[in-house]
């Protein structure tokens, strides 16, 4: 097409290698080589070389400033299944710049490690959460701004006749119900009932969302006294306690949010995340990272009302995107488990920080309920 910096063959070749020939959407198991019946040596390819930044001015995420020459480079190259190429140009708001590069640095950093490591166990991936008891693994098949269609493999938490009454108590139950999407590491809050659909594989789940809740710049945190992060304690700096603010408060701000458990808040018993739950439950399986993972997204993406200021606020206030949560052990450490979270936070971009989070038994956090 006149006007537009397309990729050669050969940057095509040598993207779709580099991704081995799967899809490098985030949770898209996706093969997109293999045979075709039509001749010996026929082979069928369903992949796409994708554009992260446009090919021609009009384009999704089209950087003006760029020479034709990056344009049509293996660098703004992403390879992917052909939905998902035509699924990341429909919403350049989700689907930006960094997060599509991003995605693509974990692909072939996966498959890198896959070459080095044949024999490792595939992971879990794709974890999808609908309200708080419902999760299950499948895929995304469109994204627009007001409606998330989803179709659903098999149930990890919950069951077909939970989602159905989910979908029937709907207009009952507590407001700012919600979809949560590992795979993109975002969710919505729910506007309506999803409505479902059977089909041969599985199940077709479409979801009326609300609009993307604002963040906060990171720069514009708020000062609050700082919180040493080995003795929890408030510090003299100066000759005066030490304070936070701006992206210094960051770090504490997301400690104290995925320290406290749901349950342990006097003011709102919802408030608050499910580690000890889910390490209760999944501690030494596979699933436990995806569980985690998917708290740390609400904890970004839905929003909580705090009724005595009238205000509505999501607890990672400047946290846009959720990339990764990574366990840095297996149990805690004087009650502490460490971790490493990968986050897109506003007015920062990619922002990775190590720290401990704080893991009461979850015996000790109902008798605290009671």
């Amino acid at each position: 097409m006149v006007g537009r910096d397309d990729f050669t063959a050969a940057t095509k070749r040598y993207v779709a290698l580099r991704a081995g020939y799967r899809c490098s959407f985030r949770g898209c198991p996706q093969i997109t080589v293999g045979p075709s019946d039509e001749a010996p040596t026929g082979v069928t390819n369903i992949g796409k070389a994708a554009h992260i930044c446009a090919a021609s001015a009009g384009g999704r995420r089209y950087v003006s400033s760029m020479t034709p020459e990056e344009r049509a480079h293996i660098d703004n190259a992403i390879w992917m299944c052909a939905n998902h190429a035509d699924l990341i140009d429909r919403d350049e708001v989700l689907y930006t710049i960094e997060h599509l590069r991003q995605m693509k640095r974990d692909h072939e950093a996966a498959c890198a490690r896959d070459v080095q490591q044949p024999t490792r166990s595939p992971g879990t991936y794709g974890l999808i959460a609908i309200g708080s008891d419902i999760v299950c693994r499948g895929e995304i098949l469109e994204v627009d701004k007001s409606e998330w269609s989803i179709h659903l493999r098999n149930f990890v938490s919950g069951d077909f006749n939970a989602l159905l009454g989910f979908v029937d108590k709907f207009s009952n139950i507590s407001p700012n119900q919600y979809i949560l999407l590992n795979e993109i590491g975002d969710g919505r809050v729910l506007t309506e009932a999803p409505s479902l659909s059977k089909s041969d594989v599985g199940y077709r789940i479409k979801c009326a969302v609300a609009p993307r809740f604002p963040r906060v710049s990171a720069q514009d945190l708020g000062s609050e006294w700082a919180i040493s992060p080995t003795t929890n304690d408030l510090f003299i700096e100066n000759g005066q306690i030490a304070r936070v603010s701006g992206l210094a408060a960051l770090p504490q701000r997301v400690r104290s949010c995925l320290s406290m458990q749901r349950g342990e808040s006097f003011f709102n018993r919802d408030y608050g995340v499910r580690f000890a739950e889910y390490f209760e439950a999944f501690r030494g399986s596979p699933w436990l990272g995806h569980f985690l993972m998917l708290e740390v997204v609400r904890q970004a993406a839905i929003p909580y009302r705090q009724e005595a200021l009238n205000r509505e606020y999501t607890p990672l206030q400047c946290v846009e995107r959720v990339f990764s949560v990574e366990l840095l052990a297996e149990v805690p450490t004087n009650g502490r488990l460490p971790i490493r979270v990968v986050f897109e936070v506003k007015g920062v971009g990619r922002w990775e920080h190590e720290l401990s989070v704080f893991l009461p038994s979850l015996t000790l956090i109902q008798r605290g309920a009671r």
